[in-house]
């Protein structure tokens, strides 16, 4: 006897399409049939309903995506990169921007760069662009407006209506508690005035939308290795608008900071990635970008962000090569050894093998022998350079850096259901204990609410490194890699 789908009961079915992947496969079953999209829709809202009581018991796990070929876009159907040739005016490359969606589109703002090799001494570079994608187009545009805050970097920003509101970063080498808005609809520019009673200037802070006329302020940094766990409510009501601290209850449960560690709403709760503060090891905020674990090539020392903009003068020059020794990246000057730095890595002198050839030593002091045939003496040089690269090889294994990866990201849950009472009270979540670890402890990563998980990308981490039994703590990584944050599996 033959059954066919139709046949099952609506549980079962349900079922089935719970293990679809819950993006446009699923959203797809929807147009079968009528009995189709009754189950569709219930799936949908249990995985939705399901996913915000883990959260709210702080019952969430980690799963990472496998590695596989970079592509800058992610199929979340199929957890595989793909890559969309853009068109249009392209924003300049740089980092600490902001991008929001709205309608279709994606509004990037701000951002810094490392300045050019040459000329030397030049300054860091702040920018004050404002650039839209059309998703629809495949194109990029920018957009030139009359009026427009100062070159600004390591804000925070959402979109209430028709209006992005930017607040704080680092805009002329300080930080900034302004509030700027920006009409989505004019592209145009205005510097809101609040109340007096307002945040301290910060830079890497998160900034979440609770509706159209409040948003939260949450964490951020107000100068080098000084970060903040406070959080601040706006009411965007009135010509001016109103600044409010927030109680936080159960700090004993708050990541140890919130400082360029991004913040991701989900209902009634904030979800942040810190520091697991069960296995943590003293580090600073510092940020350094000598080592990549990525493709493109990348600065390669950033301090904290205000020391760089502040005390640009201070900072060493770069050598910038796209391919050094076979390998992209770049080097800074202070790595290299010189009479005022030693080399990071110590290696006992040895005399080079060529230094040794009576041919060769001391020959601007010698007469002039018989020269070799001109093959033979390539085939010598050939020779000791491959003898060379072996030790050089050999050397790099003995003095291999051990990395340490004690310290993970740990997920620590805010409930912000209370913060637009009278109260204005936020309070941290305990977390139950499990056995799953993170990923490696990062900052500047991207975190975005997904359908039923949230997907992490990316960061920095600060390494810390063992070369022959000294400890170096000056090289960062650069990652790439993707992460899923999920409920625990249910059955319908």
């Amino acid at each position: 006897m033959l059954c066919k789908i139709d046949d099952l009961p609506d549980e079962i079915l349900e079922y089935i399409l719970s293990l679809i992947p819950p993006y446009k496969d699923l959203q797809e079953c929807t147009l079968v049939s009528k009995r189709w999209y009754r189950a569709t829709k219930n799936v949908i809202e249990h995985n939705e309903a399901h996913f915000q009581k883990a959260v709210a018991l702080g019952s969430l796990f980690w799963k990472t995506c496998p590695g596989a070929d970079w592509l800058p876009t992610i199929d979340l159907d199929t957890r595989k990169w793909i890559r969309p040739i853009t068109m249009g005016s392209y924003p300049s490359p740089k980092a600490c921007a902001t991008m929001l969606y709205y309608k279709k589109n994606f509004i990037l703002f701000g951002g810094w760069s490392h300045p050019s090799p040459y000329p030397l001494h030049q300054q860091w570079k702040l920018f004050n662009e404002l650039h839209v994608y059309s998703i629809e187009l495949n194109r990029w545009s920018a957009i030139n407006a009359l009026e427009s805050p100062p070159p600004t970097s390591a804000h925070s920003a959402s979109i209430h209506g028709n209006l992005m509101v930017v607040f704080g970063g680092v805009c002329n080498g300080y930080s900034s508690n302004e509030v700027w808005c920006l009409n989505l609809d004019t592209y145009c520019w205005h510097k809101q005035t609040t109340s007096n009673l307002k945040p301290q200037p910060r830079y890497g802070q998160s900034q979440i939308e609770l509706d159209s006329k409040h948003l939260l302020i949450l964490g951020g940094c107000t100068g080098p290795n000084v970060a903040m766990n406070d959080a601040w409510l706006l009411t965007m009501e009135n010509p001016n608008w109103t600044w409010r601290k927030v109680n936080m209850l159960r700090s004993e449960c708050a990541p140890t900071r919130i400082w360029c560690h991004q913040a991701c709403k989900v209902g009634d709760y904030v979800i942040v990635l810190s520091r697991n503060k069960q296995i943590c090891q003293t580090n600073d905020m510092s940020i350094s970008l000598a080592k990549n674990a990525c493709q493109r090539p990348t600065p390669s020392e950033v301090q904290d962000p205000v020391p760089a903009f502040e005390r640009h003068k201070n900072v060493a020059p770069i050598d910038r090569d796209e391919n050094v020794n076979g390998r992209r990246g770049s080097f800074p000057r202070s790595s290299m050894s010189s009479p005022q730095s030693p080399p990071l890595v110590s290696v006992p002198h040895r005399p080079l093998p060529i230094l040794d050839s009576p041919t060769l030593g001391m020959a601007a002091f010698r007469e002039e022998l018989p020269r070799p045939r001109p093959n033979l003496h390539r085939q010598r040089q050939l020779e000791w350079l491959r003898r060379m690269e072996e030790k050089i090889q050999n050397l790099k294994t003995q003095t291999k850096p051990v990395k340490k990866t004690e310290n993970t990201l740990a997920i620590f849950v805010l409930d912000i259901s209370k913060v637009l009472s009278d109260e204005c009270v936020a309070s941290w979540i305990p977390l139950k204990p499990n056995d799953q670890s993170g990923p490696d402890e990062r900052i500047l990563y991207s975190l975005v609410l997904g359908r039923g998980e949230l997907i992490v990308f990316g960061g920095i981490r600060k390494e810390q490194t063992t070369i022959q039994g000294q400890t170096e703590t000056d090289d960062s990584e650069v990652y790439n890699d993707l992460h899923f944050i999920n409920p625990p599996r249910y059955v319908i």
